[in-house]
């Protein structure tokens, strides 16, 4: 069976944590367009619906 020491498994899970954390935080940006994108989106759909300017595709 193979045997790993604590400290070497707890050196990886927090090299682990702190890759993921700077994976996070420069992800923050594109989560933040995406939410915007989304919301702009929503509103535009609720527009046309609202206006009565939403028609069926050609």
């Amino acid at each position: 069976m193979l045997t790993i020491p604590k400290e070497k498994l707890n050196e990886a899970i927090m090299m682990l944590n702190k890759n993921l954390q700077e994976i996070n935080i420069q992800n923050m940006d594109t989560e933040l367009v995406a939410q915007m994108f989304k919301n702009y989106q929503s509103n535009v759909l609720f527009h046309l619906e609202a206006t009565n300017g939403l028609k069926d595709p050609a």
